[in-house]
């Protein structure tokens, strides 16, 4: 099955295309050599999401419980520099 990895640093842009089993979850998909490297350059906490929602184990499960599709896109996220809120406000 295919899915894909991406991840969006000030810098460095990263989407990889990856064939995976049929059954793996996102904790499988890190821990994959090519993500991996990835994972080890970034200096900032992460988090993880799939198709833009967040894997906190409230809403949508952790990324160890969380079987992946066909297509779907699992995604670092990196924390923002400004609150949005607040930039709105400064725009006005």
């Amino acid at each position: 099955m295919r899915i894909f990895f991406t991840y969006q640093g000030e810098v460095e842009k990263y989407f990889l295309n990856l064939d995976v089993s049929e059954s793996s979850t996102v904790a499988e998909i890190l821990k994959l050599p090519s993500v991996k490297s990835i994972l080890d350059s970034i200096t900032h906490s992460i988090t993880i999401g799939v198709n833009g929602e967040i894997l906190d184990g409230v809403f949508k499960p952790i990324p160890e419980r969380y079987r992946l599709s066909e297509g779907q896109r699992v995604e670092i996220y990196r924390p923002l520099k400004q609150d949005p809120k607040e930039r709105r406000r400064q725009k006005a």
